[in-house]
């Protein structure tokens, strides 16, 4: 019997399992039906069989077969020539994100995310959009900016930004607009009316303890019993604010990189009812089990800390942790918890201490603050080093050329020469040579990882934070004088006019003749020769280099009006330079101004980006990295005509060139500085991106004008530009053909991610490098005020509301907005058919350190996610801005009438001494005082205006003339 071979089942081949989908959150099987095409034998094709037989001959199988379903047994289906038994598919489970795994059956907080191949899925099909994440100081309102649409994305409530912070790149669903603007307008309802239920119970506490009520709260019930009455004004501003999108975010794409925060730690969770505080303290016989991490940045939510994260003293020492910073990074934001769980990382020191609050800001900006880990290092070449032979073999000898460098008097990186020389045809040859980096920094290594996750340099008052080791950017890299150096070069044959006739691009050998300031080249370009003391190197002189400062000056000149002729725009904000004496505090500052040197090395960088661009775009039109401006945000940019139709101004925004020319054709510099804040607030921020990854409609530079642009020229201190070089490396080998062209080294997907991380490490660095400004002006200021008494200065209005007004000082580059409810004022009007705000005051009562600074202090350091937030913070619109910049302002109709003179909008000083009234309106001069707040970080410097019948005045009058 045991020879006896049983024959063989016949059976249909099992279906594949299907895949695990995910679909709005709800993990689901997707069953095919399809069945793949089977080879069968020629003799079992017309098998047949009576229904009884089979209906018997199947339930059999079934009984004894484990594997089976009721379509794997049918009599009379073709055989497999294979026979070998095929291994059993288990179908992949449902995707979870580590971070939304829910062991315990708790509450969930948030929707669960997406499957990552699902949001590819959605995205590159339309139905989700990705974007960056953007916070504002409002908790309740976020915003996503998506390039696939022509307006932001708002995101309504923590449960819809779904654990996402600012800067992440994020998934997006669409939602219904109309439901997402009714639950925001319910929530501001209930926060108002709990705000004006808490002030009405202080004002009863107080009225109870038979202390005076103050004025400032008189002015919050009078505003409780307006509600009503404003109530269908507010709807109807609410509706003109209304976003064009919603949405819910489905996935967090990218986290940004080495994310850490500053901010106190605390025993109790801020913002806890009264009631409810100290239960925590009673549990710590063991210790806390908890602790919570308030960062200073108000948009970052309050942290968990668990565990070893939990500093040991904190019990015995809290105020030590309510008055010292800590960086804490993000561990993980559970779908069962409220707020996301912190690690302690480190100590960074007291608050209000110049140390502590600087690296507080570079901790803030994620910048990357340490020396070069040693695997990185050893990527570099051993030194003594030399440019090897082979190297002089391959490369345009430009040693014998005229090339120098013109950079700011304390750089050390110098990633930049040029030179020119008039040819016998009457035409120029202009070379820009950048150091040839990607020689250096080879890609895939520990080097290469390093440099491109700091991303750029970053620019500090006093020092600067290396993108690149030492050796690298201030030897090897940089082109000094006197030294061959390897370089990455674009040479142009130019008109006398300074247009290129012919471009030439390839890696080079060069030998730069002299360093110059750029205060050495100004002195040539007024007339003046060289200073005595610059080096000059090889068989060059002075004259000779002061000739081609002259030319590339007069080249520079035409090309600069060209560009603005074409359209381009010039925007530039006030940037402070400081002095800083032996032990590194500031002791005199100045504003920054460009002169005709700085303007000259612009514009050959400016075309030398954009040539590359061309060149890497045309070579890779789906793998360039390229930089573009996106279009102003049309709704404010139209809001920002309306005033400057209501003023009376000739405005034209229809291109970056008209509204540069409207710019140029007013002439008051008081006005055109007003007006340039409020025009740069429509702007928006130039990124990097992928060119495979939009429209070619979208490459537009707007403020350029350029429907290509890319960064080339700066690759010691940008890893963007390094990513540029290699792909203009491989576009000019390519056209050699000297062999098999190479691809794109990078490829789309990759491209995209480095262009997100270069954008994100930018902005990074800009807001760094503001900060630290920042932090030494309210260092100065102090200096000043300890020495001087208080500080005094003029103050331009920028804009006037029903509440409050807005103001520059022009001297620091500061802005602020006043409201009118914390100040010693009576009441106020505003005039919309003027735009005029009447104001008030109560008589002999200055603005000083006492109620009205204790109500700036209660609106600033309000707990984020607390139930004291709502009601006192600012609304913002899709920018993070202020409304009241421009949306707030009601304004009246344009007359026609244009205004010939801009001083004429310059407003009197109106003073009404018998009601104690002032009268500003735009335009308005008022005095103010700055007070710097050292017990917040970042430190903070309060504008105060004057309140012209206190007597303050008087004072400030008195002071001038000593």
């Amino acid at each position: 019997m045991d020879d006896i071979i049983p024959t063989p089942r016949r059976r249909k081949p099992k279906a594949k399992q299907p895949e695990a989908k995910v679909e709005n959150d709800i993990a689901s099987h997707v069953i095919k039906n399809e069945q793949p095409a089977l080879e069968v034998t020629p003799d079992l094709v017309n098998f047949s069989a009576t229904k009884s037989e089979k209906e018997t001959w199947n339930h059999y199988a079934k009984q004894h077969d484990d594997d089976s379903n009721d379509e794997d047994w049918v009599i009379g289906a073709p055989v497999v020539k294979n026979k070998e038994p095929k291994p059993h598919k288990i179908s992949a489970p449902p995707y979870i994100h580590p971070w939304d795994r829910n062991s315990y059956n708790k509450r969930s907080f948030f929707l669960p995310f997406w499957n990552p191949l699902d949001v590819d899925k959605g995205i590159e099909e339309g139905t989700l959009y990705q974007g960056i994440m953007r916070l504002t100081k409002n908790p309740g309102d976020a915003y996503v900016k998506s390039d696939d649409l022509d307006f932001d994305i708002y995101i309504g409530g923590a449960h819809d930004r779904n654990r996402a912070l600012d800067g992440d790149l994020v998934a997006v669903q669409l939602s219904d607009v109309e439901e997402v603007w009714g639950l925001r307008k319910e929530r501001r309802r209930k926060r108002k009316e709990a705000h004006l239920q808490r002030q009405k119970e202080k004002q009863d506490r107080e009225e109870q303890q038979a202390q005076k009520v103050p004025d400032q709260f008189e002015d919050a019930v009078e505003a409780e019993e307006a509600v009503e009455v404003d109530a269908a004004v507010e709807d109807s501003d609410e509706e003109d604010h209304k976003p064009v999108y919603c949405g819910h975010v489905v996935s967090i794409i990218e986290k940004v990189p080495n994310t850490t925060y500053t901010g106190t730690i605390l025993l109790e969770e801020p913002g806890l009812p009264e009631e409810f505080r100290g239960n925590n303290r009673d549990k710590m016989q063991n210790g806390p089990s908890v602790a919570w991490f308030k960062p200073t940045d108000r948009r970052v939510p309050i942290f968990i800390l668990r565990g070893r994260d939990i500093p040991r003293e904190l019990v015995d020492n809290e105020e030590y942790f309510k008055t010292h910073l800590f960086s804490v990074s993000l561990l993980r934001w559970q779908i069962t918890d409220r707020r996301p769980s912190g690690r302690m990382e480190r100590e960074i020191g007291p608050i209000g201490d110049l140390f502590t609050e600087r690296q507080a800001s570079i901790a803030n900006n994620c910048i990357i603050d340490t020396g070069f880990t040693p695997v990185a290092l050893e990527c570099l070449p051993p030194t003594p080093w030399a440019i090897p032979e082979k190297e002089y073999k391959v490369r345009r000898d430009l040693r014998s050329e005229r090339i120098f460098s013109i950079d700011p008097p304390t750089a050390k990186d110098l990633d930049d020469a040029l030179h020119i020389k008039e040819l016998e045809d009457g035409f120029f040859e202009v070379g820009v040579h950048i150091a040839d980096v990607s020689y250096f920094l080879r890609r895939n290594t520990a080097l290469d990882a390093e440099a491109r996750a700091r991303g750029t340099s970053t620019y500090l008052v006093d020092s600067v934070i290396p993108m690149l080791p030492s050796l690298l950017c201030e030897e090897l890299c940089s082109l000094n004088p006197g030294v061959e150096r390897l370089a990455f070069s674009v040479i142009w044959k130019m008109d006398k006019q300074g247009k290129p006739v012919d471009t030439w691009f390839g890696k080079t050998i060069i030998k730069s003749c002299a360093k110059l300031a750029y205060d050495d080249a100004q002195r040539v370009i007024d007339g003046d020769i060289l200073p005595v003391d610059v080096d000059i190197f090889g068989n060059h002189n002075d004259y000779a280099i002061s000739n081609d400062i002259l030319m590339l000056h007069n080249l520079s000149v035409q090309m600069r009006q060209e560009r603005y002729d074409g359209g381009s725009l010039s925007m530039n904000s006030v940037k402070l330079q400081f002095v800083l004496d032996d032990k590194g505090e500031p002791i005199a500052f100045s504003q920054f101004k460009a002169k005709a040197a700085n303007r000259l090395i612009e514009e050959f960088m400016l075309l030398a980006n954009i040539s590359v661009a061309h060149k890497i775009a045309k070579a890779f039109p789906d793998e360039a990295l390229l930089r573009r401006h996106d279009y102003p945000l049309s709704k404010r940019l139209n809001e920002f005509i309306k005033v400057t139709e209501v003023l009376g101004l000739n405005f034209d925004g229809h291109s970056a060139g008209s509204l540069q020319s409207s710019f140029n054709d007013v002439n008051n510099q008081d006005v055109k500085d007003v007006l340039l804040i409020l025009a740069i607030r429509t702007m928006q921020r130039a990124k990097y991106f992928c060119s495979g990854s939009l429209d070619i409609a979208k490459f537009h530079h707007y403020a350029l004008n350029e429907d290509f642009y890319t960064h080339f020229t700066s690759p010691i201190r940008r890893y963007a530009d390094v990513i540029v070089h290699r792909l203009l490396e491989v576009a000019i080998s390519n056209d050699k053909g000297f062999r098999r062209a190479m691809p794109c080294p990078y490829n789309k997907k990759m491209l995209q991610k480095i262009a997100f991380e270069c954008n994100t490490k930018k902005d990074a660095a800009k807001n760094a490098q503001d900060s630290d400004i920042m932090i030494y002006l309210c260092r100065y200021l102090t200096m000043m005020e300890k020495l001087n008494g208080p500080v005094y200065t003029k103050a331009d209005v920028i804009t006037v509301s029903k509440e409050t007004y807005e103001v520059c000082v022009p001297e620091y580059g500061l802005e602020k907005r006043i409201h009118l409810k914390d100040l010693p004022v009576s009441g106020f009007d505003f005039d919309k058919t003027k735009l005029s705000l009447n104001i008030f005051w109560k008589r002999g009562v200055p603005v000083t350190m006492r109620n009205e600074e204790k109500m700036y202090a209660e609106r600033v350091n309000k707990d984020d996610y607390s139930s004291e937030d709502g009601e006192e913070e600012d609304e913002v619109d899709e920018n993070g801005d202020p409304l009241d910049s421009f949306a707030r302002m009601t304004l009246k109709e344009s007359k026609g009438d244009k205004v010939v003179d801009a001083a004429d909008l310059i407003p009197p000083v109106i003073l009404d001494e018998e009601t104690c009234m002032q009268t500003i309106s735009m335009f308005s001069q008022v005095d103010v005082r700055l007070q710097i707040n050292n017990l917040v970080s970042p430190p903070m410097i309060n504008i105060y205006p004057l309140n012209p019948f206190s007597g303050e005045e008087e004072e400030l009058k008195e002071n001038s003339d000593d």
